[in-house]
Order: C-alpha cells, then structure tokens, then sequence
C-alpha cells in the first residue's frame, strides 16, 4: 500500500483504490506485519478505551460508528493518515462523513491534537473521547430523531448560503437512511451492488456536487465551529496540564480524567495536586536527579547468586603481582622501559619470555548464560525526621514521585515506607493489586518531623522484600544519613536476603558526606546537595560524589569456607 501525506479537498486530486495508510511504503511481509501490528492496535484501543464512547446508542448504527472511530484514532492516536484512494467508494460507505473528514483535516486544532496524541497517548484517547462524540452528533444533527433542526441550529447563517443548507441536510438524511438500510457489517466494498440498488450512486453525485459549491468549506466551518472550539479549549488544558493528567491517569486507572482538567478543581485532593506539579517541575530541573532516577530505576541483568564465582575472568580488585606475557596489566615500572631505548629491549625480551610484571586480578565472574531478569519492582524508603525538613524534603519527594510516575508506567510495583523514629512508621503500596494513591497524595502535603531511626526501616524493608509481590525488589533510601545501626542481627539478615533475593541497595544522601549506617548494605551511595538556581527563586539537585561498594566480604567468607 503506497500513497503520500498530503490531503486534498478536491475529489479529483485523489489517486484511485479505497483506502490506504499513507506512511505504510514497506513491501512484502515487513508491510503486512506492520498492518497487522496497526489494526490490532487500534482494535484494543476501541474495544478497550473507547467502547463506551462508541457503544452510547445513537442514530448511527454502531458498525459505522466503529469505522468512524477507526480512522479517526489511526490519525490522532497513531499519526497513521487515513489515504482516501478512491473518493466515491469512499463515499458509497461513509457517506456524508467525507467532506467532514476532509474538512477535519484542514482545520486548526487537527495537528494541535495529533501533537498532544504523540506527547502522550492517555491524553490522545481523552481527545478522542470528546471529539467522536461530537462527529456522532454533527452526522445525526438533521436526523428526525434529533429535537434541534438544522435550520434551529445555523439560524445565523447568511441568507446565501440556504442552499448549501438544504444540500447538506439532504445528504445527511440520505447518508443515515444508506447506513441504516445497507447492514454493515461487513468490510466496505463486499456488497457494492447491493449499496448500487439503494441509490447510493445518487448519494455519491450530491455530495460531490455539494463539495463543488462555492461556498460549502465556509458553510462545514460554521457548521462545526462548536466542536473546533471545545478541541482548542481541550488542547489548552492539556498543554498546560499534561504532567497533571498523565500522573493522574497513572494513579488513577479506573477513574475518567476525560473530559475536563478544570474538573480537578473540585477535587477533593486538589492540594495535593497544585504540589504534585510542584515537585514535577522541581524534577525536571535537576538533569543530575533525573540521572540518578534513571540509573536507579533501570537495572536489569541479574544473575543468580549459585552462579558467582571468584575467578581470575573477574576485575573486582587486585590480587597480586605476577609474571606474565600480558601488556593488558603492565606495572606502571614494566611500561616505562618503554621510554628508554635501552630497556625497551628488555621490554620485548621478558614479554616474549613471559616476565613482564602484571597485576592478577581477582573477582566475580558469572558462570554460564547470562538471566535476564525482567525490571522488577521497588522499595523506597525514606526518611521523614526533622533533619530532613525543608529543601531535603522538597528533594525527596520529588524523586519519589518521579520514581512512582517510572514504575507506574512501565506496570512494575512499588512500595513507599516512610520512616522516622520507632514509632513513625507508614506504609504506602502502588502495585497492580493495591493502589493507594490517595495516601500516596497525601504524602506530598506531610511535613517531615521527629527523630531518625535506621534499625526500624531496615526491618521494615526487609520484611517487605519476603512479600510475595516485591521479592527481587531493589531498594531506593533517601536520607541524610543522620543515623546509625546498632541492630547487628538486621545486618546479617540484610546480607542474607540480599544474597538470596539478588536485591540492590541504592542510597541517596541529602546534604551530608556521610551514609551513616546505610554504608554497610548499600551497593550504590549518592551524595547530593541542593544549590540555588542563578535568579535565586528556585533549587535544583547537584551530585557531589558517586560510591559503588564492592561488598566483597560475603565473597571473601565464601573464599575461606571453600
């Protein structure tokens, strides 16, 4: 299927055949995956998205309202040009709804729409949601069934244009009459001479007549000012509130965030709202917090603990020094022979006769094929003591909430525990079986307070990870590091289940140089501090150092028991 971007109001500008995608060039079976890929697509996002939309019983019979609703969402959902090849067969099945998607094209708001889509596919579907409702209702205006006339409706129209009028309430008539004589459930062009028998010709005649009057683009503006009015008013709100939406429709999968974003105003929790975007634009300020996010939330090879082996394949740490022919890891006194002419003899002579002196490196190397894990879930742990009051508190949420946004979006699970001192402890779950979202808001108004305890968050986390749902989970600290632990039997159990669950411990510390008694379990440290912006209204997230732990201990255990 070939055809080009560019669309036509002119029938005869169209090339012939029935329809096509315009962007599909690719021959062969690449081209029919790639089709069988779109349809099935679009297929899940009407049966899925926007089947109440399309079911609501209308005029139109609802077989036609799903061929209107297919290539509407394969150009505003899929950016995929629905190609016209052949503009009377076209019509011969779509009626009246040619010139109004010829008409649609042209229009301002269309690739404001298309752009929002491709931003995000939540606000995409809310698009389609308030923009298929209002075709349904421009196709069944003139309908009998309808209590407003067109004549009613387009009262202010020039006396001009009465004609125009009265052409295009016949073709709507006709159209409904065509859909509802003609039982289409079948695919367009099946039963063409059956379609011949009901006058469809004629029908095909009056609009391409209608769309040769002078007049008849100024009368379909008119005619649809109301639905390019609520597109733009709709392309608004989402520009200005597309993070909201797309945080919301993550938090809130159930509910319809549809149809208006002003409608969060009356939220209940709108508070809460006004600081999520907050700490959103917080986020996107600091590009080192949004590396370390990234980094964090992106782990994926992870192989099993039965197959880590100490091995000279391995690069931890040195081992010893040794003779060898291998330049790969010269002493640095064996490579300065190379600089004296003399030497640099002997250089060539103890490489040929294996005396180099080398560094033998000792550490993990993983035996057998490589298991890819796939991205698991998270534990985030932070801390809410009165040390981290202020712009640690502004940090930390805003990394949590960006953190939420990544897991939520990718379907992985994830759990906030909030900690302080032995008695401030709370727990909040956003997995596919729990969602506390509510609680999860609320968190972003809490003002942080009390003392610090480590024992009672390592003993919250780690009963976490043996939970069905989070085992393998990595886990995310943020902190000052204020703390210490003084509970050796949660070390050894940290140790323990870390080995088991081939868990990772990152730990993000605000403001301080130190990690406390996170050091001990954490296999990546950050130290991050808050620096004021140049206009000195705002504070964005600096990385000052950067710490992987080797962790070789447990190795070295398991070297000696060996």
């Amino acid at each position: 299927m070939e055809g080009s971007e560019d669309f036509s109001n002119s029938p005869g500008a169209a090339s012939y055949g029935t329809h096509s995608f315009s962007e599909n060039k690719a021959s062969g079976n690449k081209g029919l995956q790639d089709l069988l890929l779109l349809h099935n697509q679009t297929a899940t996002v009407l049966e899925r998205d926007l089947r109440s939309t399309i079911a609501f019983p209308r005029t139109i019979p609802r077989p036609m309202r799903e061929k209107i609703a297919e290539i509407i969402t394969l150009e505003i959902l899929f950016g995929q040009p629905y190609e016209i090849k052949d503009p009377e067969r076209f019509i011969e099945t779509f009626g009246a709804f040619y010139p109004i998607l010829l008409t649609l094209r042209n229009s301002k708001p269309w690739p404001k729409l298309r752009k929002i889509a491709k931003k995000s596919r939540g606000a995409g579907i809310a698009g389609l949601k308030i923009l298929l409702p209002l075709i349904y209702k421009i196709l069944e205006r003139f309908s009998e069934s309808t209590s407003i006339s067109g004549t009613e409706y387009l009262k202010d129209l020039d006396t001009e244009m009465d004609e125009i009028l009265r052409q295009f309430e016949e073709i709507l008539k006709e159209t409904l009459l065509m859909w509802g004589n003609s039982g289409y459930a079948e695919l367009p062009g099946r039963n063409f001479q059956k379609m011949k028998n009901f006058g469809e010709s004629a029908l095909v005649d009056a609009i391409l007549a209608f769309m040769q009057k002078g007049g008849y683009q100024e009368f379909l503006e008119k005619v649809m000012e109301g639905l390019y009015r609520r597109m733009n008013e709709f392309v608004t709100e989402m520009e200005e509130n597309l993070e909201l939406f797309d945080t919301l429709t993550l938090l809130f999968p159930q509910r319809n965030w549809s149809y208006s974003v002003k409608e969060l105003k009356k939220e209940p929790f709108y508070v809460q709202l006004k600081m999520l975007k907050n700490y959103s634009t917080f986020f996107e300020k600091s590009p080192d917090l949004k590396k370390i996010m990234d980094f964090i939330g992106r782990r994926e090879f992870d192989p099993p603990s039965d197959r880590i082996r100490l091995s000279p394949f391995g690069k931890d740490r040195i081992q010893t020094v040794r003779f060898s022919d291998s330049i790969n890891n010269l002493l640095p006194m064996e490579a300065a022979k190379l600089l004296n002419p003399s030497l640099k003899k002997k250089f060539y002579a103890d490489m040929l006769e294996g005396k180099l002196l080398s560094y033998q490196f000792l550490g993990k190397h993983y035996t057998g094929p490589p298991r890819i894990k796939p991205r698991g879930p998270m534990i985030v742990l932070v801390d809410t003591s009165g040390s981290m009051h202020g712009a640690p508190q502004t940090l930390a949420k805003s990394a949590v909430l960006a953190m939420a946004k990544l897991m939520l979006s990718q379907q992985r699970d994830m759990k906030v525990i909030l900690f302080a001192s032995t008695s401030q402890h709370l727990e909040i779950e956003l997995s596919s079986r729990k969602k506390m979202s509510e609680k999860f808001l609320n968190f972003l108004l809490y003002t942080f307070g009390g003392g610090t305890d480590f024992n009672t968050a390592l003993a919250s986390g780690l009963k976490s990870l043996k939970e069905k749902d989070f085992q393998g989970a990595d886990l995310l600290f943020i902190t000052d590091g204020k703390s210490e632990v003084s509970d050796e039997l949660v070390l050894a159990r940290w140790e323990e289940a870390k080995k088991k669950y081939n868990a990772k411990v990152y730990s993000l510390i605000v403001g301080s140089s130190g990690a406390g008694g996170l050091s001990e379990i954490s296999d990546y440290i950050y130290f991050v501090e808050m620096e004021m912006d140049s206009e000195g209204s705002s504070g964005f997230v600096r990385l000052i150092e950067f710490t992987e732990e080797k962790n070789m201990n447990a190795i070295d255990s398991n070297k000696a028991g060996n």
